[in-house]
């Protein structure tokens, strides 16, 4: 009964945040997503890539393949691990916190389920992680803080990637511009939502991705329209590399810089650096 009581929650919590139309369709979705993804970790050096010493290896979520993702110590082990730069995704809460989970609800990682835009910290400080890679050695896994983010990237010098979920937080974005600039760090931003993009470029001028599942015309041109925002492309669809990585090179045509997410197949990402993406997001792929 608790596993019915704990999605009946979520399902509410959804509605509320999203609508419930929205929400259903979500929801349907997330079913298959909350399963538990294995991972081979595998290293570039097991390729014949000229210079993988070129590739910018990002961890996603951070070293999600043996921590849980979006907590510390998995930002920690990719420190440890050598990445070039680490990767999170930030909610604000009711109470102006800035903290690192994907999801908009907690159920996926917790053992309660809540709307993070409609919690506070304190709030959120009485879930902990039940679930993600190797979790029996993080009893009472608490939600990360930004700032905590920011400060273990400095630790290790790596750079750090934001990427900013959905827009009901973008009256606030000058909040995260202050606090980064209190660290000695790289930071880039990046966002599925465009003015999202146009919003941190009046803030500052960092590096910035407009995210987008597969590349199209309307969304080159979107990124050539703001200064110094390259687009980042899921490099698990087909779409993006078939035809020898065509709409990859036509981005690096126009002038625009690319990066990928989530690839952890060896063979697709020597597809695409040779295509000219660098920048290159990972959950399992090593030096």
């Amino acid at each position: 009964m608790g596993k019915i009581k704990k999605i009946i929650g979520t399902a509410a919590l959804i509605g509320v945040g999203m609508g419930i139309e929205r929400g259903i369709e979500w929801l349907k979705w997330y079913k298959d997503y909350c399963k538990l993804t294995p991972y081979k970790v595998d290293r570039l050096s097991n390729t014949d890539i000229e210079k993988p010493e070129d590739i910018r290896l990002i961890a996603h979520r951070g070293f999600r393949a043996v921590a849980p993702e979006n907590t510390l110590p998995a930002y920690e082990e990719a420190g440890k691990a050598g990445f070039w730069g680490a990767e999170c995704d930030i909610y604000r809460t009711i109470d102006g916190v800035w903290v690192l989970h994907h999801d908009p609800v907690t159920y996926r990682m917790m053992d309660k389920s809540g709307y993070i835009e409609l919690m506070t910290y304190e709030q959120l400080l009485k879930y902990n992680y039940s679930t993600g890679h190797n979790i029996d050695e993080y009893p009472e896994l608490k939600i990360c803080k930004l700032e905590d983010f920011f400060a273990v990237c400095e630790k290790y010098g790596m750079h750090a990637v934001v990427e900013i979920k959905y827009n009901h937080t973008i009256r606030h974005f000058h909040e995260l511009v202050e606090m980064a600039d209190k660290y000695n760090i790289g930071v880039t931003y990046i966002a599925f939502n465009f003015e999202d993009c146009v919003k941190m470029r009046s803030l500052c001028d960092n590096d910035l991705f407009y995210l987008v599942y597969d590349i199209k015309d309307k969304q080159i041109a979107q990124a050539l329209s703001v200064e110094n925002c390259g687009i980042s492309y899921d490099g698990n669809d087909e779409r993006n590399l078939e035809n020898d990585c065509e709409r990859i090179r036509k981005c690096h045509e126009a002038g625009l810089t690319t990066a990928t997410w989530a690839v952890d197949d060896l063979d697709k990402i020597k597809k695409i650096y040779n295509a000219g993406t660098k920048f290159i997001t990972t959950n399992s792929i090593l030096y």
